[in-house]
């Protein structure tokens, strides 16, 4: 009996999360279903159907009439969202919490990457130590929200590169000394929100 890939509503979904993860859009862009089937090689159904599911998540505008666009967030999302991604990690590396990799929730193998996904990939290994599903599942959704405004830290911080060393060498490191660098990480990026916010609006309007 031959072996049956994913369905066609899965891979839809992956992709769209991969790609919004990556910032692969820009901000407010126009995801056509006609084309992005094309591109998948499936057909326009399971397509609408995931990109329903991810208006439906919040991570992309369901205008009616015109389609599905990426969510342009503004200063205040932005250091929300920074928030909520550092909550998930305090949380996940609390002193006294006992780490465990939960079973089923693979972490992303190294491959070469620039310094936003190397950070990615690095924090969402100190979720999963956790052991929790459910923080685990709510990380990963805070990434998608955040992967357009990821992909455009480089323009207003300059040395993204040495902050990404200077996060992979605390893998050793006690759990003390992550929250420091974590909480000065997201702070970071808090203070910034106003400028990004208004790079991705320019970026949007172009």
């Amino acid at each position: 009996m031959a072996e049956t890939g994913p369905e066609p509503f899965h891979v839809a979904l992956g992709s769209l999360r991969d790609r919004l993860r990556d910032g692969a859009y820009r901000p407010g862009a126009r995801i056509a279903a006609t084309d992005l089937a094309d591109e998948l090689r499936l057909s326009t159904t399971p397509v609408r159907e995931a990109l329903s599911r991810l208006a439906g998540e919040g991570l992309l505008e369901d205008r009616r009439g015109q389609g599905y666009f990426v969510r342009l967030p503004n200063a205040l999302d932005i250091a929300d969202l920074y928030r909520i991604s550092l909550a998930h990690l305090l949380i996940a590396q609390e002193p006294h919490r006992p780490l465990r990799r939960p079973v089923g929730a693979p972490i992303e193998p190294a491959t070469p990457e620039g310094a936003v996904r190397r950070i990615d990939r690095l924090l969402v290994e100190w979720v999963a130590e956790s052991g929790s599903r459910a923080l685990l599942s709510a990380f990963r959704l805070n990434q998608v929200q955040l992967g357009v405004v990821r992909q455009h830290e480089g323009e207003v911080i300059p040395d993204l590169d040495d902050e990404a060393q200077r996060l992979v060498i605390l893998e050793s490191a006690d759990r003390a000394t992550r929250l420091v660098n974590l909480r000065q990480f997201h702070g970071r990026r808090i203070r910034l929100a106003e400028a990004l916010g208004a790079l991705l609006a320019r970026t949007g309007d172009a």
